[in-house]
């Protein structure tokens, strides 16, 4: 009877073990908070090629939706393996305290790998954003004449514009 009781035990550490580990390995990947500001952001964390990648989707009171991405390498930190959620929750109430998150600034670390303990590779930095494509501006004449006319349209309506 003993012995039954004893590997039930000892299944039962095991059990607990195994839970902690995946307790770690399901670490919050997403999430939300608010600026001082008022403005409700929405994150999420990506492992993209060794680099991790943080993204951003910030609205403001106004309405109006920014959206962001950071990208460092954090396991180049040497606590960085140790205290991950940390780590992460650092960085979090970094971007918490900023006015506007998706604005460039300072790059951002966490306590326990701040420059001097991390190499700079470790940082979170804004990517660059995509900015609004140009739109090819066309004439009036392009815009209300046929193309068997544009040439007479665009004279008219040169004359016209003055």
């Amino acid at each position: 009877m003993r012995l039954p009781l004893a590997l039930l035990l000892a299944l039962a550490a095991l059990g607990t073990g195994r839970g902690a580990e995946r307790e770690a390995e399901e670490e919050a990947r997403s999430g939300r908070f608010s600026t001082p500001q008022q403005q409700r952001c929405r994150w999420e964390l990506r492992g993209a090629a060794g680099a991790s990648e943080l993204r951003l989707s910030c609205r403001a009171a106004g309405g109006e939706l920014r959206s962001c991405a950071y990208r460092g390498e954090p396991r180049l930190c040497p606590a960085f393996a140790a205290h991950r959620r940390r780590f992460w929750r650092q960085i979090l109430s970094r971007l918490r305290r900023r006015q506007h998150p998706c604005a460039p600034g300072a790059p951002l670390s966490a306590r326990t790998c701040g420059p001097g303990r991390a190499p700079p590779e470790a940082q979170l930095r804004l990517l660059p954003q995509p900015g609004p494509e140009p739109q090819p501006s066309q004439s009036p004449a392009g815009t209300y004449c046929a193309q068997r006319w544009h040439s007479l349209c665009s004279f008219f309506l040169g004359f016209w514009e003055g």
